[in-house]
């Protein structure tokens, strides 16, 4: 925990380095849903889910909140469990890597970071919301590209109502 946050601090302040000193920087790259990239080693920077920010937002809560919002969109564990590609028990369970999720009374599996984004992602195009999700590779061995940025966009607000015209 304490070195991921010397770490992040770092990829900090080289990205603020480079922006104060007019050094040009790479650009974000964008990356088509279907087609991702490893995400291992990366961390989520930004993200939005139906143009409304995420506090703080990491692979996991976005899966948490996506949850949520197709719970309240299809109502029923079943139907839930049908859009969203990740281990999910009706009730109760904080053993095994999962979290319980009590104002829907689901309990899901933590994922990495290529499982909760491709769950994230999928339950977007299944529910036909909005995703925008930023996120770096940190500097590390096995990351696919260290110390870049890159997007990845689900149903823009122009295409969401496209969908629903």
């Amino acid at each position: 925990m304490v070195i991921n946050r010397a770490l992040d601090a770092i990829e900090r302040l080289a990205v603020d380095r480079a922006s104060d000193e007019g050094h040009a920087t790479k650009a974000e790259r964008q990356f088509d849903p279907r087609t991702l990239p490893s995400l291992t080693h990366t961390k989520v920077l930004s993200a939005c889910i139906e143009e409304e920010a995420i506090a703080r937002p990491n692979w996991n809560r976005l899966l948490d909140e996506i949850l949520r919002r197709a719970m309240k969109r299809v109502g029923s564990f079943e139907m839930l469990r049908r859009l969203c590609p990740v281990n999910l028990v009706e009730g109760r369970k904080e053993d095994e890597g999962y979290s319980y999720l009590s104002d829907i009374n689901v309990s899901v599996q933590g994922q990495d970071a290529n499982g909760a984004c491709r769950a994230v992602l999928t339950a977007a195009q299944g529910l036909a919301i909005s995703v925008d999700i930023g996120f770096m590779w940190r500097l590390k061995e096995g990351a696919a590209y260290p110390g870049e940025t890159a997007r990845v966009q689900v149903g823009s607000r122009s295409a969401v109502r496209a969908a629903a015209a």
